[in-house]
């Protein structure tokens, strides 16, 4: 048990020397502008308007209990999603990017895994609308 411990104490102690970075991508449609919001318990990063195609990009270091969520909304409606999420382990599964693609149907995040002789990336839906 002492070894668990040792790792995952030097794990994040690693984790808050590295930046990690949420890029929300507008796969809507060609027609749809999304307009964004992020934040997190003491940072607000603005307002930012994405054409199809366009991303939006944002660094932090990782603390405690970082979580960043933003809203975004099209068509009249707000959607909302944990971009950044510590307690669902994005910073293991993110490894250095937390990629989302925003489409029509939902959201969908990068997840990357590393295996002893090969990584696997797929986008999985995390959230519907």
């Amino acid at each position: 048990m002492m070894t668990t411990l040792n790792t995952q104490s030097s794990y994040f102690a690693e984790a808050l020397f590295e930046g990690e970075y949420v890029r929300l991508t507008n796969l809507l449609d060609p027609e749809a502008t999304i307009k964004v919001q992020c934040k997190s318990g003491d940072r607000d990063l603005g307002v930012k308007y994405l054409r199809y195609g366009e991303y939006f990009e944002f660094e932090f270091r990782i603390l405690f209990r970082t979580l960043y969520w933003c809203n975004m909304r099209w068509d009249n409606k707000i959607h909302s999603i944990k971009a950044f999420d510590v307690d669902r382990r994005d910073n293991e599964l993110c490894q250095s990017m937390c990629a989302w693609k925003i489409k029509r149907d939902g959201a969908y995040l990068l997840r990357e895994t590393d295996h002893a002789h090969s990584s696997y990336r797929e986008y999985v839906k995390l959230y519907s609308w």
